[in-house]
């Protein structure tokens, strides 16, 4: 979603005063990993390390983007919000109202939630909103001896608005293109005297519709959570998640005949709002609901322990039409069609216990960390695949369809998969300037087909890390590093899948000017990955594992605040693979851009001796990429954004413009023979009052 620019007001320097409540912290020595941020620039993140780290001191590459840069940036989701992130495409498949597609380092990424795997089997999840989010972070490289679940290119890790003990709060109003309405309300502080019992309420409800003709994107969201901290030394939050999404399919697999080839028969392009379903009939309705629980007890200077938990259960009613494949454009412009419908049902528990010792000895500092983790997850579905009809994408006429019968449906067997990892971490510092990173962890992972087969997988994974921290800022560093990642759920022939495994080596720097005015880091890296997927040629809505990949890259990443007014973001990506075993054997891997950068920039300022103006403004260039067979290239594309901002008292307005030229673009076409519509021009007026 997009959000107000409000939060940049709290930034203003001395010579530009504002009265918008204080909602982060002002000084990086008081802020936490979990915690808000004032700005753009984190100082502190959990993710690499599952302790409280300075990125500082962290010898991997990481992002953060806060919530403030959220806000000024008007993203409506979180592959939004990925977008001017190093070594990230935060947009792999285009505009798909299913779920939230990026890649890191070419692979796909795992998605966290407090530090928690988020499931996505079977599509049975909803996508977490970012104003229900305080942070988000990009970890990229392995992460496998903290997390088990990891693929080799990295983790996003969303974190969750907690209570704060200082009462405040937000009413956001919005209005924007395809008939945008949304209301948001974060209300959050203490609810007694003695500031032991804390609460947040988060709330969220939107009505619009979509680029795409007859696709809606309505939601409504509820996030209550507790905190009870009697003393310094125990601290118990409860979050409670319930989010109910109804929309229907953005992603239409148009060919490319149409789209980035000519179409046949002399026919102009597709539009891009073309419907390939059938009204009455294509849906996406997610109900999703989880209580997550984050507890911690310090018995002294010494021990921390934690406990983290989570039960969530998804209930998902997906019906679409898309082209036949391969899909093949007539003359005349018809295209045969099938209908995919999938009603699947999941329940996932997980847990980690955390045991951490702080000691310091002499000139060494240690934190050693041990942990024991166990997920478990259920997945249901029903399904019914056919034909659907022809339709013709320039002059539709709905109704040559007939929906599916109760006879027509399959129930698969249920997937049960069970997870158990045992791992230990220590974090050394010598003199204040030598950090080492070992790690080490043992996982055993068990999925299990009713009725079919077992599959039994383990594996020992490793980390080792090294960084020198200069007295002038600049820490360079390099790190080894492996991945496990089990998959959940069967492919469409109904196998389990294999789990991925993978290994990195990554050499670094990172630099810290003085006064904490921004972070630079550069980053090269080469990994190997075995048992990724590839689309199955037959079926858009499956995947095949085959082969192993290499990835080879460098990644340049700026977060700056030049000066108390005007804040600075740059990237730039290079990222070159080849397949070394199995299908295409010594090529690109498709959907993959050699080459991507950004910019974004914002700046405050006055007009007439009126303060309180912000302004904003953002180029992203993604490079071509291969679709993964000789004949085709998707074209890369450059694209702008912008943002004007006014604070006043308590109230903020903003005005975001993404794309501002509305160009078309296509972010991906496949070996399969489809492509995906990137998001057209998107313009949000959104009004913020906070108390």
């Amino acid at each position: 979603m997009l959000l107000s620019a409000c939060g940049a007001a709290v930034a203003q320097d001395a010579a530009n005063p504002l009265t918008l409540p204080a909602v982060t912290v002002t000084d990086g020595a008081t802020e936490t990993a979990t915690g808000p941020v004032q700005g753009y620039v984190a100082r502190r993140s959990a993710t690499a390390t599952k302790t409280d780290t300075p990125l500082a001191e962290t010898p991997q590459s990481i992002s953060v983007i806060t919530a403030d840069r959220m806000r000024d940036q008007g993203v409506q989701t979180v592959q939004d919000a990925l977008r001017y992130t190093a070594g990230v495409r935060g947009e792999t498949y285009g505009l798909d109202s299913r779920g939230d597609w990026s890649t890191i380092r070419g692979t796909d990424p795992v998605i966290y939630l407090d530090g928690m795997q988020q499931t996505f089997g079977y599509y049975a999840s909803s996508r977490p909103d970012p104003f229900a989010l305080e942070r988000i972070e990009v970890l990229k490289g392995p992460s496998s001896v903290l997390y088990g679940q990891g693929t080799v290119g990295g983790i996003v890790n969303l974190v969750s608005k907690r209570p704060l003990d200082t009462q405040q709060g937000e009413v956001q109003l919005q209005y924007g293109s395809f008939d945008r309405k949304q209301l948001a309300v974060d209300v959050t502080g203490p609810l007694d005297e003695d500031k032991t019992l804390l609460y947040r309420v988060v709330a969220i409800g939107r009505d619009s519709d979509t680029q795409v003709d007859k696709v809606g994107d309505d939601r409504y969201v509820l996030m209550p959570s507790l905190t009870w901290r009697p003393d310094s030394r125990v601290e118990w939050t409860v979050l409670a998640n319930f989010q109910k999404d109804e929309t229907g399919s953005t992603t239409q697999f148009l060919p490319h005949a149409g789209t980035v080839l000519p179409a046949p028969g002399g026919l102009s392009k597709i539009p891009i709002d073309v419907f390939m379903s059938e009204p009455g009939f294509d849906e996406y309705d997610t109900e999703q609901k989880s209580l997550t629980s984050l507890f911690s007890y310090k018995p002294d200077d010494t021990w921390t322990l934690r406990q983290n938990l989570r039960y969530s259960e998804s209930e998902v009613s997906y019906q679409t039409i898309y082209p036949a494949f391969p899909p093949a454009l007539q003359t005349n412009g018809d295209i045969d069609r099938v209908y995919w419908v999938a009603k699947p049902e999941l329940k996932y528990w997980t847990v980690d216990h955390q045991a951490q010792a702080d000691i310091a000895s002499g000139r060494l500092r240690q934190t050693v960390l041990a942990g024991l983790d166990y997920q478990y997850a259920v997945t249901k579905r029903r399904w019914a695949y056919g034909a659907a009809g022809t339709l013709n994408l320039y002059n539709p006429v709905y109704g040559n369809f007939t929906p599916p019968g109760a006879d027509d449906f399959y129930d698969d067997p249920d997937n049960t998969v069970r997870q158990t990892g045992i791992y230990v971490q220590d974090q050394l510092t010598w003199d204040e300037r030598w950090i080492a990173v070992i790690g080490l962890r043992q996982d055993r992972a068990v999925n299990d087909t009713e009725g079919g087969e077992t599959q039994k997988d383990t594996a020992v994974t490793k980390r080792l890390a090294l960084m020198y921290k200069a007295a002038n800022g600049v820490s360079p560093y390099l790190s080894y590093a492996e991945s496990f990642q089990p998959e959940i759920g069967l492919d469409g022939y109904g196998k389990a899948f294999k789990p991925l495994r993978g290994k990195q080596y990554e050499v670094g720097v990172k630099y810290e000017p003085a006064g904490g005015r921004g972070q630079l880091s550069a980053a090269v890296y080469d990994l190997r990955e075995k048992n990724r997927k590839s689309p199955d040629p037959t079926n858009p809505l499956n995947q095949l594992q085959t082969g192993e990949a290499r990835v080879r890259g460098l990644e340049l990443e700026a977060q700056l605040r030049l000066t108390p007014d005007w804040d600075l973001i740059g990237t730039y990506s290079y990222t070159d693979t080849e397949v070394l075993e199995g299908t295409n054997e010594g090529k690109r891997l498709p959907s993959v851009p050699e080459q991507m950068a950004s910019l974004w920039t914002q700046h405050r300022f006055s007009v007439a001796g009126i303060n309180g103006f912000r302004g904003g403004f953002g180029i992203r260039y993604i490079g071509d990429s291969w679709d993964g067979t000789d004949s085709l290239t998707t074209p890369g594309y450059t694209l702008f954004d912008a943002m004007l901002g006014y604070d006043v008292g308590r109230w903020s307005f903003a005005l975001n413009m993404n794309n501002i030229g509305d160009k078309t673009y296509y972010t991906t076409c496949l070996a399969r023979g489809d492509c995906f519509v990137g998001t057209r021009r998107t313009v949000v007026g959104t009004a913020s009052y906070r108390f």
